[in-house]
């Protein structure tokens, strides 16, 4: 199916690449985050974004991002994790409601229980055929911000290592902000443990990996590379997204609970309520 022009679809935010010409981003990364995140999506010319809410989760980090990307002046819209799998931008575009949105999204006409290609029609609607309404008034600045090429003093790809019980753990926001130096390290990150996730950790090939579970979500897309990556020889888990929150690698290793376990966790013993702490001891 052919796409509306200026739109783009993207399985991961960590995809997105600065030389982006598409104004609207349609993606199946979770709209949690920091101004640093929103901030780096801005500087990729990118005007509106449609991201999933992982289940909204602990408090209410699944969304989080609405703020930063507000304040950035970003049109963002948090799309229902029951309605399109998270990790799959196909089916955020063709599936996807939305379920909570920004001010510069409800400016523009778009309401809760929108599909996803009714809010996108609503704004190429106002790109394409510019008249005097409010609407179009309302989303003039949006179109016409301006990026600056401003590097963040926040270090957004941050890894922090630290041991449980001499066990060296490396701890991240985003599965996407591991290297190549990650290789084989025991990793507990902010992400979601969907396909697109997953793909991050058998590429850096690490050892074993936590996950949130995004409110596990339609067809269990929030845990479903889980199974792929025990056939990559990866221990994986993840973690209950009421225990830690999602985009919070801290979080996640000192409060997560233990939801679901791929057969090389279980085969170490690793349960589900299990914390994340308790889990280690066994890898």
């Amino acid at each position: 199916m052919e796409l509306p022009e200026g739109l783009v679809l993207l399985d991961s935010l960590g995809d997105l690449q600065p030389g982006n010409k598409s104004p609207i981003l349609v993606c199946g990364s979770h709209c949690g985050g920091n101004s640093g995140l929103a901030r780096q999506v801005k500087n990729c010319h990118v005007k509106a974004v449609f991201l999933n809410n992982a289940g909204v989760g602990k408090n209410q980090a699944g969304i989080r991002g609405l703020t930063h990307y507000e304040a950035e002046n970003i049109l963002a819209c948090a799309v229902d994790h029951d309605s399109a799998e998270i990790g799959i931008a196909r089916d955020t575009w063709e599936s996807g409601t939305i379920s909570h949105i920004s001010t510069q999204a409800e400016a523009v006409g778009i309401q809760i229980g929108d599909s996803v290609k009714e809010a996108v029609a609503k704004i190429i609607s106002i790109i394409m055929h510019p008249s005097s309404t409010q609407k179009n008034k309302n989303f003039e600045s949006l179109i016409k911000h301006e990026v600056k090429d401003i590097s963040s003093k926040e270090d957004l790809k941050k890894q922090t290592q630290t041991q449980i019980d001499g066990v060296g753990i490396t701890v991240t926001d985003s599965i996407t902000f591991l290297n190549e130096n990650n290789s084989g390290d025991i990793v507990v990150c902010g992400s979601h443990g969907g396909l697109s996730a997953g793909d991050y950790a058998q590429k850096h090939r690490v050892k074993a990996v936590f996950f949130n579970d995004a409110g596990i979500g339609k067809n269990n897309a929030g845990v479903k590379s889980l199974e792929s990556l025990s056939v990559a020889g990866i221990l994986a888990c993840t973690v209950d997204c009421m225990s830690a929150e999602i985009f919070n690698g801290q979080d996640i290793l000192g409060n997560g609970i233990i939801t679901v376990c791929n057969q090389l966790a279980k085969a170490r013993n690793i349960k589900e309520k299990m914390t994340v702490k308790e889990a280690i001891k066994y890898i």
